[in-house]
């Protein structure tokens, strides 16, 4: 078995791993990046497998692979397409396209990780192609559900088809079968670094935001279900709060439009809307004493970290993993319930402790991530997972 294991390991040294990771910008995107930069300064050489217009920085042995290509709706042309109805059949007829790339790609690498897919239904083509090529697979389930109702069940298929699968909570562990291991997200005070420096008073300006308020952040792909209008409501019970929204609508804010046009809210909801580049969401956080996550469904959340990263406390409804990356009193508050009323609760008691007591929680969340969620210990064990996965029949 030793000399099993270390032929295994060998081999992922000298082949290296494919991450695949499609959208080349976000959340999978940050958490692609740093993982990548650990496993090659440790000494496993990676590919990343990402869009065309990715937007990863030079990463230190690591190659980039812009395999996948996307109508985003940024060109004029692309704009058209999109609001013909066009973009998801354009968009999957591309990905099919690079599935012969993606497959000559994984004969050359010791293991393949797939990081989820856009959609999982062409996701599961390039699977079955890739195994059906000898790959040997490791499947990261970021959540362990499908957002959409007619969705194929990614979390319950990948793992049926991965020598291994990785969740970041104990809580995906519990409601998923198979080979699961849990391996922490990283922290994200390193992505965090990156964005320019900005002070919370400039910020607050820069956003048209008044300086007399506390101001409570929901940041992310704004879906219905992130809770954008539970935070509303709550805020109609918790007065001394602005609300910031910001990020790439995906139904929230039109879910939302009575609650955004009520007069009770007028002057007091800011919404920057679209994908955020890094210095821009640097200005959203330091704009911002707390970060909102209420989400009603949840297995972890990258705005979590990346909260932490900007040394932002936050409050988060008691789903999935979120109890256990959001300790009480130490990195923010766990609502009692996820409801608007609990929500409401929560944001008074924040906003009676004072912005200095929110910056002492701020930077305090930020020491506990860096030690907690570090991704040197997260590429260590994410490389035991490939060794181990070699020698697992597929």
């Amino acid at each position: 078995m030793a000399d099993h294991d270390g032929r295994a390991a060998a081999r992922v040294r000298s082949a290296g791993v494919l991450i695949v990771e499609q959208g080349g910008r976000g959340g999978i995107t940050d958490y692609t990046g740093c993982l990548a930069g650990a496993l090659a300064a440790g000494g496993v050489p990676v590919t990343i497998a990402t869009a065309g217009d990715h937007l990863y920085g030079a990463l230190p042995g690591v190659r980039i692979a812009p395999l996948f290509a996307y109508i985003r709706g940024d060109s004029r042309a692309g704009r058209l397409i999109r609001r013909a109805g066009l973009g998801r059949i354009a968009n999957g007829l591309r990905f099919l396209w690079s599935i012969p790339g993606l497959v000559a790609l994984a004969r050359r690498h010791a293991v393949v990780h797939v990081q989820g897919w856009e959609r999982t239904s062409l996701g599961l083509l390039a699977t079955v192609a890739m195994r059906a090529a000898g790959a040997r697979i490791v499947y990261t389930s970021h959540n362990s559900f499908e957002r959409l109702r007619w969705s194929l069940d990614g979390a319950r298929v990948f793992p049926r088809l991965a020598r291994a699968t990785i969740v970041h909570t104990e809580a995906d562990r519990r409601v998923m079968s198979g080979s699961i291991t849990v391996i922490p997200h990283g922290q994200f005070g390193s992505v965090a670094d990156t964005a320019a420096a900005t002070d919370p008073e400039s910020a607050r300006e820069s956003l048209g935001l008044p300086g007399d308020l506390p101001v409570v952040l929901l940041f992310g792909v704004l879906r219905p279900d992130k809770g954008l209008n539970d935070l509303l409501d709550a805020v109609l019970d918790a007065p001394d709060w602005l609300v910031l929204v910001a990020g790439e609508d995906d139904g929230a804010l039109e879910a939302a439009a009575s609650r955004l046009a009520s007069p009770r809210l007028a002057g007091r909801v800011t919404v920057v809307e679209g994908f955020q580049p890094l210095d821009a969401v640097g200005r959203c956080f330091a704009a911002a004493d707390l970060v909102a996550v209420p989400y009603r469904r949840a297995s972890q959340s990258g705005v979590v970290l990346l909260g932490y990263g900007f040394a932002r406390p936050v409050a988060a409804y008691p789903v999935g993993g979120l109890t256990e990356v959001v300790l009480p009193g130490v990195t923010g508050w766990i609502c009692s319930e996820p409801s608007p009323r609990a929500l409401a609760a929560v944001l008074r008691e924040a906003a009676a402790s004072g912005r200095e007591e929110l910056r002492r929680l701020g930077e305090q969340a930020r020491r506990w991530a860096d030690r907690r969620f570090d991704w040197n210990a997260i590429a260590a064990a994410t490389e035991a997972v490939y060794v181990d996965a070699i020698g697992v029949k597929p």
